[in-house]
């Protein structure tokens, strides 16, 4: 037993992870009748992670509210004021880039007859939605994963432990310390549950269903790339004067463990270890890595305009937006991305409140709804790679800014010094010759 775990151990992740793929899928497109139990491999992974992503995001923002300079005499966490406008940036940017491009490509999709009893569509306002996942008490947040109020409860929890004794500061400290290996644990068992996961998913595929998801997938993988590929580095750009893709191949763990894991939060730790390993200033990675795992949602983003115009364009291929509706999906899809995050099925909440901003039937809510299920892996294990490396590349391009505007200050610091150094001894050396000079001219 221990030399199995052993092999499985120094086997590389990404021929771990192929192999749990094929085997998974092979066995569920080939006799998916002998392996039903495995589906409950991929259950139970999936389950594991959203039980201990929660508890290890509000101990992680406490952990980093709590050691952190905000507030205090030594000044506030470098790059955190940059940082949440690269965040506020990023998404807003991908919300207009995907109403644009859905506008442009307008892909259109068959009317399905769906039984009203399996899908409910929820009549909610945005404002509505907002105060129903804020509003919770830290136990009930915990338990039913609503991040935002998460966010909230760490950072009460984070401020009032700063005020507390040194030995409840380690203590938030050692059980920061715990969560990050319980996650990093259940995340080398992610082979097992992906094989479980893609034996779901080619069981289900293989059921009767018209819709050719084709268009659906190609329009949504083109506007991922962009963000990823164009719309990231330039952020980064701008932002910090850096070039973000000398940080690309620092992404490709992340990449690799948040596709499989479809889990923003329980990649934290992997993108803190990357942010280690690359000797990021632990003050801004602590902060930095779990608060873009809670808000910052550009890949769910792209999801909900893009879902919102399929819908309308499929009822209605003709359909005239105004600049107003389109302003008010693009920022309802920002704000919406953030109250429902880590939601179980938040897409179903939200696709209903940007279709209705475009009068979308409600037909055809159910319809994209259940088309939304129908592309959950691809799109969900997408949404999380961009997500996730996101939040990795803006806190590199920040630390990197940071180091090297400190040294350029120390060169200039030391310059400045020798330049006044050099002047001072050419004035004394002047003064020298001018003084011989003057008394080699007096009469003798």
């Amino acid at each position: 037993m221990n030399s199995i775990i052993a092999v499985y151990k120094k086997t590389p992740l990404i021929i771990r992870l192929v192999l749990g793929l094929f085997i998974g899928g092979m066995l569920g497109l080939l006799c998916p009748e002998p392996f039903m139990w495995m589906e409950k491999l991929g259950y139970l992974f999936v389950t594991a992670l959203k039980s201990v992503a929660p508890i290890l995001v509000f101990i992680l923002l406490t952990n980093a509210i709590v050691h952190s300079h905000i507030g205090d005499d030594k000044g506030t966490t470098y790059g955190l004021k940059r940082l949440l406008l690269m965040f506020l940036t990023s998404a807003l940017l991908a919300s207009a880039l995907s109403i644009v491009i859905c506008t442009l490509y307008r892909v259109h999709v068959p009317m399905q007859d769906i039984d009203p009893k399996t899908a409910d569509i929820a009549d909610r306002s945005l404002l509505t939605t907002f105060v129903n996942e804020i509003i919770y008490n830290p136990v009930e947040a915990l338990v039913e994963g609503r991040y935002l109020a998460i966010l909230l409860w760490s950072a009460v929890f984070g401020i009032f432990i700063r005020q507390s004794e040194q030995s409840t500061k380690q203590l938030v400290s050692d059980l920061s310390e715990v969560m990050t290996k319980i996650t990093k644990l259940i995340l080398e068992l992610a082979p097992i549950g992906v094989m479980g996961l893609m034996f779901h998913d080619m069981v289900e595929t293989t059921s009767n269903y018209s819709i050719n998801f084709k268009d659906i997938i190609i329009l949504f993988l083109t506007i991922s790339a962009i963000t990823f590929f164009i719309v990231n580095p330039l952020i980064v750009f701008l932002m910090t004067g850096r070039n973000a893709f000398k940080h690309f191949p620092a992404l490709e763990k992340s990449i690799l463990y948040s596709f499989f894991t479809c889990s923003s939060a329980a990649n934290i730790p992997v993108n803190q270890q990357i942010a280690d390993e690359k000797n990021v200033t632990k003050q801004l990675s602590t902060i930095s890595i779990p608060l873009g795992a809670s808000i910052h949602k550009p890949g769910s983003i792209i999801t909900i305009n893009m879902l919102a115009l399929i819908a309308l364009f499929s009822a209605n291929p003709q359909a005239d937006i105004t600049m107003m509706q389109y302003l008010e999906l693009g920022v309802v899809s920002v704000i919406a991305s953030v109250c429902t995050a880590g939601v179980p099925n938040g897409s179903i909440l939200l696709i209903p409140i940007a279709c209705r901003i475009l009068n979308v039937p409600d037909e055809m809510i159910l319809n994209i709804i259940e088309i939304n299920i129908m592309i959950s892996f691809i799109r969900t294990s997408t949404t999380t790679v961009l997500n996730s490396s996101t939040d990795l590349l803006f806190t590199l391009a920040i630390d990197e800014r940071h180091k090297n505007n400190s040294s350029e200050l120390v060169d200039n610091i030391i310059n400045a010094k020798r330049v006044r150094i050099r002047e001072e001894n050419e004035n004394a050396i002047k003064k020298a010759l001018q003084a011989t000079a003057n008394g080699s001219d007096k009469p003798e």
